[in-house]
């Protein structure tokens, strides 16, 4: 299973495991108080490093990069 690092507002970031992205997406953005400042959630790769799956726009807006 892929590990994730999920990144809150005060700069807090917590690793996680996930089956995919889009599980790792949906999981991290339930409508839960502890869940309400999720600015990015990163996918750690094999070989070292991060790639960005979901990032908070500046206007609040939730962006998704192309994969």
């Amino acid at each position: 299973m892929p590990k994730y690092t999920v990144t809150f507002r005060n700069g807090i970031s917590s690793d996680k495991t996930f089956d995919s992205d889009f599980q790792a997406i949906n999981e991290t953005h339930r409508p839960t108080a502890t869940q309400t400042g999720i600015v990015q959630i990163h996918r750690y790769a094999d070989g070292g490093g991060t790639t960005d799956v979901w990032s908070a726009s500046p206007t609040g807006r939730a962006d998704r990069p192309d994969a």
